[in-house]
């Protein structure tokens, strides 16, 4: 377990993605549970990359959910539920990734609108030798995602955020005060978003799959546990 600066912490991870040969395109994934500070991260190291002169696409995997019907038909409190129905795999599969994998220059970065709860066909994004595609979100280091088929090799890097659960739901009561009272988002992450983190460790062992394990409990000094 290594402890870290935040700018340390950029450092390392922006190597480790300008390290990827540049060949040809390559994917980065930045998994972790909600609120772990996961898409903030990705960002910066989004940031710092481009900076360094190498071409990031940015890709939230919020952009390819199921409809409001299927995510919640196994009810709004349904750990399961939320693993199992919330993100479109398949859509993420045959719109970025597996296009990526077989050479095209051009891919849709999106599938679905949450906040119009309706899907979206957005103009391709060009994508040039030598770019990064990094998408963050949650249950990406899963067997789905990482099965090799119809041109997908898996991800070139793949990074685990995590947090300690107390300082996640002390982040996310104010983050999230719109879904509802205390009480209620407190229930909403204890039952629905902390017990499906708590299943894709089981069924998906991302722990396992990760190149780099983060821990941002504290996201002012992050360590690196593997």
């Amino acid at each position: 377990m290594t402890s870290l600066t935040r700018e340390e912490l950029l450092i390392r991870l922006s190597a480790r993605v300008l390290a990827l040969p540049d060949d040809g395109v390559r994917t980065v994934a930045v998994d972790g549970m909600s609120g772990t500070g996961k898409t903030t991260l990705a960002a910066e190291v989004a940031a710092v990359v481009d900076g360094a002169g190498r071409s990031v696409v940015a890709v939230a995997y919020d952009d390819f959910h199921h409809p409001g019907d299927r995510r919640h038909r196994q009810g709004r409190l349904s750990a399961a539920g939320y693993l199992e129905d919330s993100f479109d795999a398949g859509a993420l599969r045959t719109r970025l990734l597996e296009p990526l994998s077989r050479g095209a220059g051009a891919v849709r970065v999106a599938a679905y609108d949450l906040a119009t709860d309706s899907p979206v066909d957005p103009e391709p994004v060009s994508v040039g030798a030598g770019s990064v595609v990094l998408v963050e979100g949650s249950f990406l280091l899963s067997a789905e995602l990482a099965a090799v088929g119809d041109g997908w090799d898996g991800w070139d890097l793949a990074v685990l955020v995590v947090a300690d659960p107390a300082a996640v739901l002390e982040r996310v009561l104010v983050r999230d005060a719109d879904l509802g009272t205390p009480d209620q988002v407190r229930e909403l992450y204890l039952r629905r978003y902390f017990a499906a983190w708590s299943l894709h460790e089981e069924r998906n062992d991302p722990w396992s799959r990760a190149d780099v394990v983060v821990d941002l409990t504290d996201p002012t000094a992050p360590r690196l546990l593997g």
